[in-house]
């Protein structure tokens, strides 16, 4: 039986980095915002605010963040017809 030949290496190390990626924006989220929390605490913001806060730490997409958002469990809301996600700051 024949091996296959191939770069196994390297997709094992892109799967590495698509997960220390997706750790890094749940870590960043869990820290700094909640899905729940007082009225005082709740602020909106565009999916490319929350891009613009995380670039220093890690590359992300729209997309792969908005799933992130999602799986914690954030909610949108439509305001004059453009989506915000619906985030409760978390003072220390």
């Amino acid at each position: 039986m024949a091996k296959k030949i191939g770069f196994r290496q390297y997709d094992d190390t892109e799967k590495e980095e698509k997960k220390k990626q997706s750790m890094a924006m749940a870590e960043f989220l869990k820290q700094k915002y909640s899905p729940i929390g007082a009225t005082a605490d709740k602020c909106y913001k565009t999916i490319d605010e929350l891009v613009y806060e995380l670039d220093n730490i890690v590359s992300v997409t729209r997309n792969e963040l908005a799933m992130q958002l999602s799986l914690a469990g954030f909610k949108t809301e439509f305001i004059a017809g453009v989506p915000y996600w619906v985030l409760y700051e978390k003072n220390y």
